[in-house]
């Protein structure tokens, strides 16, 4: 219930102000919204994540009504996307979402034991500014297309690449899951 009420106010903010490129809520929920329950799955016994670069919070919001438990940090540059994040935060009573406005690289450390990114650029930027905020253990997962690999970093280990399909969308993609090793 509370998914459908999110995907509500994102369609009634979105025709608004532009939170996701896609109009078509239907499309919303295929190339964006699945994402996050597959991601779900391998989130885990996380007890604090890290959304980073979350845009209208099509990753956080999901994950932090699915597992109740975890305290889910969004962040975001762009003031408007926060902003409809605080309004799905109280209509929805999410406790466990904490939406902050404001650059990942800049931002106090959070101490998170896992960071969840998707879209927010290269492996390497995600990695370096997940550094701060992860504390040894803890797990990066990074949404890609099928092309993009891992990598090697330092003070990282790559501990899975799985390439996955969404239901109703044509295109290949890969979930990379790095373990913060320093």
């Amino acid at each position: 219930m509370q998914i459908l009420r999110f995907l509500e106010e994102l369609d009634r903010w979105n025709r608004k102000m532009n939170l996701v490129g896609l109009k078509d809520i239907a499309r919303v929920c295929r190339e964006l919204l699945a994402d996050s329950f597959f991601l779900h799955t391998f989130v885990g016994d996380r007890r604090r994540l890290v959304d980073v670069g979350s845009g209208s919070g099509i990753l956080a919001v999901p994950l932090a009504i699915l597992n109740e438990a975890v305290v889910v940090h969004s962040v975001d540059s762009n003031l408007k996307k926060i902003q409809f994040q605080r309004h799905v935060r109280r209509t929805l009573d999410l406790r466990n979402l904490l939406p902050l406005e404001g650059r990942i690289e800049v931002i106090d450390p959070l101490n998170a034991d896992g960071l969840v990114a998707k879209a927010y650029g290269t492996t390497e930027a995600i990695l370096a500014a997940a550094d701060r905020h992860l504390v040894p253990g803890g797990l990066v997962f990074i949404t890609k297309g099928r092309r993009e690999g891992g990598k090697e970093a330092r003070g990282y280990l790559l501990e899975n690449t799985l390439s996955y399909s969404l239901p109703g969308v044509a295109k290949d993609y890969r979930l990379l899951i790095y373990k913060k090793i320093s």
